[in-house]
C-alpha cells in the first residue's frame, strides 16, 4: 500500500507523520500531481485497488473513511 502526498508541502506531510505516528501506508511525495495523473485521481482522499504490473485498477472509493472489505474482496480476482 502506498500513500501518495501531493497537497500542501512536504513539511507539511512530515509533520501530520510525526503528530499522528502513521507508518503504514509508505507515502510518496508528487508535489506535481503527475502521479494523480497518471492513475486518474480526482479528489483527496481516493483509493485505487491497483493490480501488480500497476496497470488501472478499480476506484474502491472517493472521500473521508474507509473503503468497504467487501467490496475489496471482490475486486481482487479482477486484477489477477
Amino acid at each position: 500500500m502506498i500513500g501518495v502526498g501531493a497537497q500542501d508541502d512536504f513539511e507539511f506531510a512530515l509533520e501530520f507523520i510525526d503528530s499522528t505516528g502513521v507508518e503504514t501506508p509508505a507515502m510518496l511525495w508528487d508535489p506535481s500531481f503527475a502521479t494523480w495523473s497518471a492513475f486518474g485521481v480526482r479528489i483527496n482522499s481516493q483509493m485505487l485497488l491497483m493490480s501488480p504490473d500497476l496497470t488501472r485498477g478499480t476506484d474502491l472509493f472517493c472521500g473521508f473513511g474507509e473503503a468497504d472489505q467487501a467490496r475489496v474482496l471482490s475486486a481482487l480476482p479482477t486484477l489477477s
